[in-house]
């Protein structure tokens, strides 16, 4: 910046004289004019104030004896980013061109899979990458809705995954709807998940019992979980297009969304848990062993167990099939 003012101000500035007026060493006089001569703010004087390098050729270097004006910020900055912005547009250009060329290949694409849904009215996806493929179709050409069942607890890899989903379509004004069990709202980052998504606009439902994964394309495809596919992991999935089918699963899903309990995004949601309450009271009073009520309320034999701990201790009862019999004298199980 000294250098610099020096230049402005005695309208040439010569390395050396500098050096000596500065009392600093000449090497680093002349490595600070190299770093002004590489930002355009010093040339050589006889290449005049409008003279530049040409892209890509290194600054000469302070030699010796040669002197230096000073040119101006404005004027320097665009010899600066002049060639990077020539890149950039270049670049530009070449994006818009490979764009064309790709999205040229879009009507091919669709007439062909279109031809294929409309050929193939149960398509059997066996491997995961099968899966996400079909689904980023299906999302990506939903219209009207997607609405779901989803019986498990997420974890919060594939919850924020689902969250990009939902942003996406949402915002290309397609109802979502999605339906879960009650015991999904005992974990928070489920909680928390549900409230964004509903802050989003999506509507979020919970009922007892969600017998399976299920999702709905606008009425007219579904995607279902595929536990006996060939794969063995059950990780597989149906892709059905069959609308006789479609209709009788989307009128059963609709069924289930009727009765259920709408999230609302407030903190507890305690009318949720005492649903889950009454559920789990159901269960015990009917006698179903513990694996199969924890699958039935998706959750775990841990968690279930640990439910009927604490209602066993709340209405003092010594077995569980006194507590279901306590709990339907006292009401609990009315409505």
């Amino acid at each position: 910046m000294l250098l610099y003012r020096m230049a402005l101000e005695q309208g040439r500035l010569r390395p050396e004289a500098a050096a000596r007026r500065l009392d600093v060493p000449g090497a680093d006089v002349s490595a600070a004019v190299d770093d002004l001569h590489r930002l355009h703010l010093l040339h050589p004087a006889e290449e005049g104030p409008g003279t530049a390098r040409p892209p890509g050729e290194p600054a000469a270097g302070a030699r010796r004896g040669t002197e230096y004006a000073a040119r101006s910020p404005d004027v320097a900055v665009t010899h600066v980013t002049g060639p990077i912005e020539a890149r950039i547009q270049q670049l530009h250009r070449e994006s818009e061109r490979m764009s064309s060329h790709v999205l040229a290949m879009k009507p091919v694409f669709e007439e062909s899979w279109h031809g294929h849904f409309t050929r193939t009215p149960i398509e059997y996806l066996t491997l995961p990458d099968a899966v996400r493929s079909a689904l980023e179709r299906l999302y990506a050409a939903a219209r009207t809705e997607v609405a779901g069942a989803h019986p498990d607890v997420p974890d919060p890899a594939t919850l924020e995954e689902g969250l990009q989903r939902t942003t996406e379509v949402i915002g290309r004004g397609v109802l979502v709807r999605t339906l879960y069990p009650h015991s999904v709202l005992t974990h928070a980052h489920v909680q928390r998940h549900l409230g964004r998504v509903v802050a989003l606009g999506a509507q979020v439902r919970t009922t007892a019992h969600v017998p399976d994964r299920v999702l709905f394309f606008d009425a007219g495809t579904a995607v279902l979980a595929d536990h006996g596919s060939s794969s063995g992991d059950g990780k597989g999935a149906l892709s059905v297009r069959d609308p006789s089918l479609v209709r009788f699963l989307y009128r059963s899903w609709e069924s289930a969304w009727e009765s259920a309990r709408p999230f609302t995004g407030a903190p507890g949601d305690g009318g949720a848990k005492d649903e889950l309450r009454r559920s789990v009271l159901e269960l015990l009073e009917s006698g179903m062993k513990d694996g199969m009520a924890a699958r039935r309320l998706a959750m775990s034999v841990t968690t279930y167990r640990r439910h009927v701990t604490e209602l066993l201790a709340e209405l003092g009862a010594q077995s569980r099939f006194q507590a279901g019999s306590y709990a339907r004298r006292a009401g609990l199980l009315d409505g």
